[in-house]
């Protein structure tokens, strides 16, 4: 199996700030190339949580993990994470995107690049898959999805096409599907015309945004003093979500009728600005990267 290479590993250890003896909770976990930098520096006085939906994480970070004993595993979507048995925390790592490993794996389906199943379920033991959702949902319901989570302009169009060909034959396959969409898109430059499709197909099949907008204010609310939040997005819907919540929280509260503020902000932003991914980075996935972090004053 390929191992995913982390993305601004550098830029992400040094925007948490860690110390030794710290709580860190690493989620999505992946497998494992934050996590070992984290627990370099966090030391055996240190607690590292890892979290993944994904059960071929889990089981690689035992593998690689499982001679510390300050290390533990949590098989769940972040979103779902019960902070009252973990307790506070000192900082929090959330990378959204999808492991290489998860893309590269032909039976998952994440991809149009090798012919499989309709699947693309990060979560294995999770009922909905792509399949269900190209071949079940209403038409408007699919031109909606590829509209805001593929920002395609096309989306109604490909939705079309979609059921147009379902009701010959069920879209089972990744093939099946990339070529509908190839054939009601010209073809032009690098990307393929089924890529916002199937980033679209993806996001709806997770729920990843609405994964998102969940974990963030539980993940701030579980921060102790002088804590930081660390976030990778790898597309600009994640990225919006991101920025806005933490402009949320960084904006002093003011009176509606006076303009006068009423609460100062317990927050500060680390970097104004994003770091962003590059081409330099190991991992080709990396150029469309942006890392954001945030600090609880008090």
């Amino acid at each position: 199996m390929k191992l995913h290479q982390p993305v601004l590993l550098e830029e992400t250890i040094s925007s948490l700030n860690l110390k030794s003896g710290e709580i860190v909770i690493d989620m999505t976990a992946g497998y494992g190339g934050h996590s070992a930098e984290i627990l370099k520096i966090i030391g055996e006085s240190g607690r590292l949580i890892l979290v993944d939906r994904d059960n071929n994480a889990i089981r690689e970070l035992r593998k690689k993990f499982g001679n510390y004993a300050n290390v533990e595993y949590i098989h769940s979507n972040f979103a779902d994470i019960d902070y009252g048995k973990i307790g506070r925390v000192d900082k929090i790592l959330m990378d959204l995107g999808v492991s290489s490993p998860q893309l590269d794996e032909s039976d998952r389906g994440f991809s149009f690049n090798k012919d499989a199943k309709l699947d693309m379920r990060m979560d294995q033991s999770q009922n909905l898959t792509a399949k269900d959702i190209v071949n079940e949902y209403t038409e408007d319901n699919l031109a909606n999805i590829i509209y805001r989570y593929g920002e395609e302009k096309r989306s109604r169009k490909i939705a079309s096409e979609i059921v147009k060909h379902r009701e010959e034959t069920p879209i089972t396959t990744t093939k099946q599907l990339a070529d509908i969409v190839e054939n009601c898109l010209p073809r032009g430059g690098k990307i393929h015309p089924a890529t916002r499709t199937f980033q679209a197909i993806r996001i709806a099949t997770n729920h990843e945004l609405e994964s998102i907008e969940l974990a963030l204010p539980d993940a701030i609310d579980s921060l102790k003093s002088r804590g930081r939040l660390t976030v990778i997005s790898f597309h600009s819907l994640e990225d919006r979500i991101v920025k806005r919540f933490f402009k949320s929280l960084v904006e002093a509260q003011k009176d509606l009728v006076t303009g006068r503020e009423i609460e100062s902000p317990n927050f500060r932003l680390i970097n104004k600005k994003p770091l962003k991914g590059s081409l330099i980075d190991d991992n080709p996935r990396a150029r469309s990267a942006k890392l954001r972090t945030i600090e609880k004053i008090n």
